[in-house]
């Protein structure tokens, strides 16, 4: 339902209200499959808001998933700290919460976007609903600014849907009722399981075979942490020259200029535009080995079968570490290479099945968390 037509219907049309916000490519993964699951429900209504942080990212995401904004706000402008640009995405988003009176408003993860969008529905009185709620690391303020945001949404929101049993134990250590905590696996598995079944296994026969792919765009390693990489990278494929590296480039500008920097024109090594995320799936499933900072990779490696090495100092995910697949290492040119050649020299393992074992659920995380709301909206639980 777009905007105008909502705003034609809302006067009589009595059904509870969700708003879903979304602000960056993983949060529209994600949540992907949490606006199919709302579309199943005829007694709820529900409105999809593109906050405007990756705005063309976020647009296309949803796109190939069949799926569109009711709402796209203004592009997020070049501001001058993080401050100034989460203050900005809160009044865009107070303003929206306003004109839409939802009853809940859906936030995923711990982005810019997450946390504005959970103090802009605090601002206005709506319940906030916290998919992917409870993720800690061992740092109260690192990796920034996620570990940061994380926690304090926990202060705001009122429903809590944890991934994994630890990211409920997390929540209740910090004095969250357990009354308000949901286990209910997480939605980027119900994203891959879907994508998987389309490719027909976990390894499609034609995927494309790229040695190491890829990703880098968290803060932590910004500027010389990045150079870092780089280097490493070109070791490996200097060692390994059967091993072509795909790296597609985060459009962060001060990340891409520094990767580009470094790593345009080089043997081996072939810089690519951000993929779709069924192209990404398949490069993934078909890649040796998979170098990142991203933690929604972290829960895909399993189900893909592929070795992750993640170049940061802790992880919100220690269930990705205890599956074998995953592996800390320390942002250390050798660290990195010798870490990466011990693990394309080790033998391939099978992938994990989607079953009641996987550690961040089976698939099934989107039907429950609309389950749980509907059901809380429909008795008038208060959140």
């Amino acid at each position: 339902m777009h905007e105008n037509e909502w705003g034609a219907r809302r006067g009589s049309d009595r059904r509870p209200t969700l708003v879903v916000v979304a602000g960056t490519r993983p949060e529209a993964i994600k949540l992907a499959p949490v606006v199919r699951a709302l579309d199943l429900r005829p007694e709820l209504r529900s409105l999809v808001v593109n906050s405007g942080q990756h705005v063309g990212a976020v647009r296309a995401t949803f796109a190939e998933f069949g799926l569109r904004c009711d709402l796209e706000l203004p592009e997020l402008p070049p501001l001058p700290n993080l401050a100034a640009s989460c203050d900005h995405l809160r009044v865009e988003l107070r303003a929206a919460v306003a004109r839409f009176r939802p009853d809940i408003v859906l936030v995923q993860g711990d982005t810019l976007t997450t946390y504005a969008a959970a103090c802009a529905a605090r601002d206005e009185g709506v319940r906030v609903a916290h998919i992917e709620a409870g993720l800690r690391t061992n740092s109260v303020n690192h990796p920034f600014p996620e570990e940061w945001f994380r926690r304090r949404i926990a202060g705001i929101a009122s429903i809590h849907f944890a991934p994994s049993a630890q990211a409920a134990h997390n929540l209740r250590d910090e004095g969250i009722a357990g009354s308000a905590i949901y286990m209910v696996g997480n939605t980027g598995i119900d994203s891959l399981c879907a994508q998987l079944k389309q490719l027909n296994g976990h390894r499609p026969p034609d995927a494309p075979r790229c040695g190491v792919l890829v990703t880098l765009h968290r803060r932590e390693n910004y500027d010389r942490h990045a150079d870092t990489v780089c280097r490493a990278l070109l070791r490996i494929v200097e060692l390994r020259p059967d091993h072509r590296v795909v790296f597609p480039v985060h459009p962060n500008p001060r990340v891409a200029a520094r990767i580009r920097g470094r790593l345009a024109g080089r043997s081996g090594i072939e810089l690519v535009a951000p993929m779709a995320y069924g192209d990404f799936i398949r490069a993934a499933a078909g890649a040796a080995l998979i170098i990142s900072d991203s933690g929604g990779i972290q829960e895909e490696a399993a189900h893909l079968g592929t070795p992750l090495l993640v170049p940061r100092c802790n992880t919100e995910r220690p269930e990705a570490l205890a599956t074998g697949f995953v592996r800390l290492v320390r942002n250390d040119e050798d660290t990195i290479v010798n870490a990466a050649l011990e693990t394309l020299d080790a033998p391939r393992r099978d992938a994990l099945p989607f079953d009641e074992h996987a550690p961040y659920g089976a698939g099934s995380a989107a039907h429950a968390i609309v389950a749980k709301c509907s059901a809380l909206l429909s008795v008038g639980v208060p959140a």
